[in-house]
């Protein structure tokens, strides 16, 4: 008669062994969420999920994934250090919108065939009837606001118009913004710092407080791989400075430096970057 070999199990659920009850590479089974447990010891022991249904996933030792789904439209995104999480996708801001003309008429504007509201602005539209680029300025249409396109000779129905948009809510450089609070006064914290290959930074700068108001600026920092260079401009505050800047290289970053002149000040920077 065949042996039935049994691995150590629990029928509790959310039931997860430690290395205490393991010994390495020996397997564990968990009956009730059918999952499977082993011991590994890359240095020091620890207890591995393995099977179809692990409550946490790494990838090569290198990528954790999330453990619960995003929200609707959003996409998997990536923090630079291996740790996966749900986000908001960047926009282009370019959308296009198709319209399939059923009736015979001047304007176009309101939803589209996917049901998307026209929006654009002004100076920053293309439109297109039957694949047909149209001149703007009264020649072919006029645009007068973002809602509404009005064409100098009636579209019929069965015509196909296409309105290729830019948005007001583009962001350009998504992702070169960053916001800090800083809580002290200490002299030159760090603000941002970047990799010298970032030959050449363009800041504006915003600072605000909750009693001493807001300050501006505009910053150009330059590095030459050992020593960085910036110029200040442009400031303006509604009651008085609120903060100073220097700027070094450090252990191959390029840094801007600042100094808050009152404790809890938040300060948030948009940035264009040239390497």
């Amino acid at each position: 008669m065949a042996a039935v070999i049994q691995l150590k199990r629990s029928s509790t659920q959310n039931d997860t062994p430690t290395t205490s009850d393991l010994v390495l590479g020996e397997l564990a089974v968990n009956t009730y969420d059918g999952k499977l447990f082993m011991e590994k010891n890359d240095g020091s022991a620890s207890i591995v999920e393995v099977g179809t249904n692990p409550s946490t996933l790494s990838v090569n030792s290198a990528y954790s994934f999330p453990t619960s789904d995003g929200s609707n439209g959003q996409v998997l995104q990536t923090n630079g250090s291996g740790t996966l999480s749900f986000g908001s996708a960047a926009s282009s801001g370019i959308q296009i919108f198709k319209y399939t003309i059923t009736s015979t008429s001047s304007t176009l504007s309101g939803a589209d065939d996917d049901n998307n509201t026209l929006s654009y602005d002004v100076g920053s539209e293309q439109v297109y009837l039957n694949g047909v680029l149209l001149a703007d300025g009264g020649d072919d249409y006029t645009a007068t606001n973002t809602s509404t396109i009005t064409f100098e000779n009636n579209v019929i129905s069965g015509d196909i118009v296409q309105v290729v948009a830019i948005t007001s809510v583009a962001n350009l450089v998504q992702g070169f913004f960053t916001a800090n609070t800083f809580t002290a006064t200490t002299a030159d914290q760090v603000l941002s710092s970047l990799p010298v290959v970032n030959k050449a930074v363009k800041y504006v700068i915003n600072a605000t407080h909750a009693s001493a108001g807001t300050h501006a600026a505009e910053v150009l920092l330059i590095n030459n791989g050992s020593n960085a260079f910036f110029v200040q401009y442009g400031d303006v505050y509604s009651s008085s400075s609120l903060f100073s800047l220097s700027a070094d290289v450090s252990s191959g970053n390029m840094r801007l430096l600042i100094t808050p002149v009152n404790t809890n000040t938040t300060v948030d920077t948009f940035q264009i970057r040239h390497q």
